[in-house]
């Protein structure tokens, strides 16, 4: 068809007519029957009558032709020892997938037919029985110790064995490659996590971020005082089990704890089951790395599929499950973290006990930054009391019979080296937290005494308690009868706060300043960026705040800020940076306050107090060395850790869920007992006479108070819950540790 015709066709579709004539024809002449000619039939070659097939077949000067349906069939024929190869390689593939006693089967009945026919030809040249072909051949295929190639009966015998000897080289490397994958693959898999834990009261660990290896030090540490972390530890997290694994290992070098790691989901009921997930005694729950959206959903269905996975339990002899204690750690910035507390609403009260723990560490590290700005060292003593390290105190909730019926005041006095900070009582089914009560207050059964203590196994005296242990109470009776009617010592002055803000959200930290600092005070904010959540400077509140427009980390602003009388330096905004980079923030600023102080002489007789937090471990000896540089008497410092401070929080609310109402009171109070660091003569105490613990204990609840130890000025460090006995000679820079009112 010329290019023209094609043109003329595409122009007007009727000079197509005559090809349709032709083909009417042409069809008229034809006896063969066609079909209609759909299109597949068009594009499709061969579609209505196959091709006939030829076979040419030539070997030298011989040539073979077939056509019609002999060449098919032939040709057929031909394909059949193809096909016998491929579906020869098929069950071979099935039979290496299966396990390690179905392949080796595979391979011995493969063998079969090769020893047999081997046999035979063994049994011709040597004469003897088929028997005995059968085993030198068998012998020679799998390298059977004893059997050898010469020395036969005969040549033709030895070219048997040599033919049998060389199979079997190959026969014996497929077995030996055989046991060889399993076993590998198996060690793979014991490696990789693949094989289910067995395990029956363990700890489980549920997600991977910051706070993991620090709340598994926090566990190695509890687990010597509590028996909710007796058994195993397990993690479950959708991360690789070898990164896992190394990561532990580094962090937890000379803890004593063995962790076992899986790689998984979990909200996965299959993979929850791997970690046997329904026989855990603990299960901490926590935030992922990267918070998404569908974060409380998540969370949600883990919770789910542990309770799901509680209730398929099968039992079986010798299993005796103790209830099962779950804290979540709630996702601070998922948009759905309500789905939790739906799916607590499912737990079986009977087996499980839920605990939503609510650990905002950006919230709790700016209250307790605002604490220790007005009185520098609160921080310390809470970290002190929520990180668990060796020989520290901690809180501990404990019911005792036979202090049921007694008042508070008796109860408290039973007990030495210990200091009941109130108790727990159940009230419709929820357990309320009483601070500091009334001395005359009764003790119902079930209470539970809040202590803080150096482990577990205190016990009361009740022979001291009923002749008052504490005989100092009589002893200074005149001293006691002085401070009774005293009033309660007032806040402090006004306090000049400067905050070097690297973030654009200062609305917790104001918030928690605007509760906490007394009235009068000043806190001016040096940022570069556009703040949100700064109170304006005409809102009423005891703290006015003042913003500078730059950046923190030069010498100016500190200068401009007024860092020659300040009071604190609160150093903030920086958790949401990487943690080297959020460190490097840190310490910049450490060596800008060396510098402010080298160059402008401070007018304060006290020293400038700072408060910042650190988040990786080694850069506390570097922090360590700046702080002494500044020279002692310039600075003082808390360096908070978060992924410690909430890691501490988690393990003591996982061993006992009711806890986390207690440890959130002592940064929130509602009933306004906060932690207080008061100087000894707010007591009357005499700075040069020794005073015993005892006495300052019944000094302290003449006001309301309980005191819970005292920090030394001469070594900076917090002794809490000291000996009743234990005397100290007090120095005015002391500080007495407080259950205070607010």
């Amino acid at each position: 068809m010329q290019d023209s015709s094609v043109q003329d066709i595409c122009t007007d579709p009727s000079h197509l007519d005559p090809y349709f004539e032709d083909s009417k024809e042409e069809a008229g002449k034809s006896t063969v029957v066609r079909g209609l000619q759909t299109p597949a039939a068009v594009w499709l070659p061969q579609a209505n009558e196959p091709k006939q097939e030829d076979l040419r077949w030539r070997l030298g000067p011989l040539a073979v032709k077939m056509s019609g349906p002999q060449g098919r069939k032939a040709r057929a024929a031909l394909r059949l020892p193809a096909w016998a190869v491929r579906a020869g390689l098929f069950q071979v593939q099935r039979v290496v997938l299966r396990n390690s006693l179905l392949k080796l089967a595979g391979v011995f009945l493969a063998s079969v037919p090769v020893v047999l026919f081997g046999a035979v030809f063994y049994e011709l040249a040597s004469g003897t029985s088929f028997w005995d072909g059968i085993v030198h051949i068998y012998g020679a295929l799998y390298k059977i110790p004893g059997v050898t190639v010469f020395g036969e009966v005969n040549k033709q015998t030895e070219q048997v064995m040599n033919i049998a000897w060389l199979g079997g080289s190959f026969t014996f490397a497929i077995l030996l490659g055989v046991v060889t994958e399993d076993i590998t693959n198996y060690v793979a898999g014991v490696r990789e996590g693949n094989i289910a834990v067995e395990a029956d009261n363990h700890t489980l660990i549920l997600n991977w971020n910051d706070d993991t290896l620090p709340l598994l030090r926090q566990i190695a540490v509890s687990r010597r005082e509590r028996d909710n972390f007796a058994g195993p530890v397990v993690i479950l997290a959708n991360r690789p089990k070898l990164e896992m694994d190394a990561e532990c290992n580094q962090g937890l070098a000379g803890m004593g704890l063995d962790v076992d790691t899986r790689s998984g989901v979990p909200f996965s009921v299959t993979d929850l089951e791997k970690v046997a997930a329904g026989t855990a005694r603990t299960v901490l729950l926590l935030s992922n790395d990267h918070v998404s959206a569908d974060a409380g959903k998540q969370q949600a269905a883990a919770v789910l599929g542990v309770q799901t996975c509680r209730s398929n339990l099968k039992t079986r002899p010798g299993l005796r499950l103790l209830p099962q204690n779950i804290a979540v750690q709630e996702a601070g910035d998922a948009e759905d973290t309500h789905m939790v507390a739906c799916a607590k609403s499912l737990a079986d009260a009977s087996t499980q006990r839920l605990q939503l723990t609510v650990l905002d560490s950006r919230r709790d590290i700016s209250a307790l930054a605002a604490q220790s700005a007005i009185q520098p060292g609160v921080a310390s003593v809470y970290c002190s009391i929520v990180q668990q390290a060796e020989g520290t105190s901690g809180f501990y909730l404990k019911s005792f019979k036979e202090l049921d019926g007694l008042s508070f005041g008796q109860a408290r006095r039973a007990f030495n080296g210990v200091v009941v900070c109130g108790y727990m009582r159940r009230d419709n089914g929820k357990y309320r937290t009483i601070l500091s009560p009334n001395e005359r207050e009764m003790l119902q059964e079930g209470d539970q005494m809040i202590a803080l203590a150096k482990n577990v196994e205190f016990q009361p005296n009740l022979e001291s308690a009923a002749s008052y242990i504490f005989p100092a109470g009589f002893e200074s009776a005149n001293a006691l009868k002085e401070v009774r009617d005293d009033p309660v010592p007032g806040m402090p002055p006004g306090k000049r706060i400067i905050i070097a803000w690297f973030n654009h959200d200062l609305e917790d930290l104001a918030n928690a300043l605007a509760c906490f600092a007394p009235d009068y005070s000043q806190a001016t904010v040096i940022c570069a960026n556009e703040l949100e959540g700064l109170p304006k400077e005409e809102t009423k509140g005891p703290c006015k705040f003042r913003l500078i427009h730059g950046d923190p980390t030069k010498t100016e602003m500190l200068n401009n800020a007024g860092v020659e009388n300040a009071d604190s330096l609160i150093v903030g905004g920086i958790e949401h940076k990487d943690h080297r980079e959020a460190d490097a923030v840190m310490l910049a600023m450490l060596m800008v306050l060396q510098d402010a102080c080298a160059r402008y002489k401070r007018s304060s007789r006290k020293p400038l107090h700072v408060i910042g937090q650190i988040r990786r471990q080694e850069t506390v000896t570097v922090a360590n060395h700046l702080l002494e540089r500044l020279g002692e008497g310039q600075v003082t410092a808390e360096l908070l850790q978060p992924d410690e401070l909430v890691s501490g929080m988690m393990a003591q609310i996982a061993a006992e869920p009711n806890m986390a109402s207690l440890l959130t009171d002592f940064i929130y109070s509602p009933e306004g007992r906060d932690l207080g660091l008061r100087p000894p003569t707010d007591y009357y105490i005499k700075l040069d006479e020794p005073c015993s613990f005892e006495l300052i204990s019944e000094l302290c609840r003449l006001r309301g108070e309980t005191a819970l130890g005292y920090i030394a000025t001469d070594d900076g460090n917090v002794q809490l819950n000291p000996l009743a006995k234990a005397s100290r000679v007090f120095d005015k820079d002391d500080r007495i540790i407080v259950l205070a009112r607010g």
